[in-house]
């Protein structure tokens, strides 16, 4: 085989490496997206079941006056004990352990493909390891 060939050869090779690489990258994106629409949903849902969480607070710490009867005392500390600080808190909680879950998925996806650009990608993963951290101790 003439060293043309071989060089040829190599070409082919490498071009298909590239386009194998640019597909996984593809692939990836296409998957961290997901996981961003995944995340935003739970992001609004979370803050949903906050809303209800300190509306159920509001009447619950509420005086009625024009109330009738002895059914709202009798109920008031099951709704703040069972639904506002068990039910509801933990319900936030296993919110908050999916986002950790899928800000860590998130930034594993975005490792991979900043792994495919060298020494700054390096970088790029650093910081958004780094970033995820910060996200996970705050939501």
């Amino acid at each position: 085989m003439s060293e043309k060939s071989q060089l040829q050869n190599k070409i082919s090779k490498k071009q298909t490496e590239l386009q194998n690489s640019c597909s996984r990258v593809s692939s990836l994106n296409g998957r961290i997206e997901r996981i961003k629409a995944i995340i935003q949903e739970f992001t609004d849902f979370k803050s949903d079941i906050k809303d209800l969480k300190s509306n159920g607070k509001s009447i619950a710490g509420k005086e009625y006056d024009y109330w009738n009867g002895d059914r709202f005392d009798k109920y008031k500390d099951k709704l703040s004990d069972n639904l506002i600080n068990g039910s509801l808190s933990d319900y936030i909680s296993k919110i908050d352990r999916n986002l950790d879950d899928l800000n860590d998925e998130l930034m594993r996806l975005q490792n991979e493909v900043y792994s495919s650009e060298g020494f700054i990608g390096m970088l790029k993963s650093d910081i958004n390891w780094l970033k995820t951290k910060i996200e996970n101790l705050v939501n």
